[in-house]
């Protein structure tokens, strides 16, 4: 499958995180601007193992100096979200939101950057910092709704979780939109972003695609 053009990332958050995050831009995990009152969702402790989970690059330190985000919507991790299954905290999927950034405004910025083809805590994933090395990722599977591993590919669900990881910080006018499940959310996210006096546009996701 082609890559995209344009490529954009993909992080799904929880809705009340939404002004904070306006206000202040992306935080990772260990920056002093991080919100203290920051509702994670995810897996508790696979987001602590990351703090100290080294990058394989020299100079680009550990997991939980970055930013995480993905590829396409329909994740796995957000599949356990809406569920509550093994461990993390059950959220209706109205209540996450996609913040979406372009990955070559990122690249072509003062940024420290990495991907991955797979999940970045697979010990078999491996770690780029090219912009040609997308290429390698399995788009096919990024792109597609049904994750789920075969007899034939017992690693397609990792591969639909490639990462690309910002060091640090990313300043609000990176962001590109705000993409919600129904229009409940939207006028809430809107009212924010008016309040805030910004230029971030708020769209309802189609059917079927990002959200389950």
């Amino acid at each position: 499958m082609m890559i995209p053009n344009p490529v954009y990332l993909f992080r799904i958050i929880h809705w009340q995180n939404i002004e904070y995050i306006l206000r202040h831009g992306l935080c990772s995990n260990s920056h002093v601007l991080k919100d203290p009152q920051y509702i994670n969702i995810g897996h508790p402790q696979l987001i602590a193992d990351r703090d100290e989970y080294p990058i394989p690059l020299e100079g680009y330190g550990n997991l939980g100096e970055y930013i995480p985000f993905y590829f396409w919507g329909h994740s796995p991790m957000l599949y356990l979200i809406m569920h509550g299954f093994k461990g993390v905290t059950q959220y209706p999927q109205k209540d996450i939101v996609y913040l979406v950034i372009d990955s070559k405004q990122i690249m072509e910025a003062d940024f420290q950057y990495v991907f991955t083809d797979r999940h970045a805590k697979v010990k078999l994933a491996k770690f780029f910092n090219q912009p040609d090395d997308l290429q390698l990722l399995r788009w096919d599977i990024i792109k597609s709704k049904q994750w789920d591993n075969t007899e034939d590919d017992f690693q397609r669900m990792d591969f639909k979780q490639a990462e690309f990881l910002v060091r640090h910080h990313i300043p609000t006018h990176f962001i590109n939109r705000l993409i919600v499940k129904n229009d409940e959310r939207r006028r809430d996210i809107e009212e924010i972003v008016r309040k805030l006096d910004l230029d971030i546009p708020v769209s309802i996701a189609p059917d079927g695609k990002l959200y389950y």
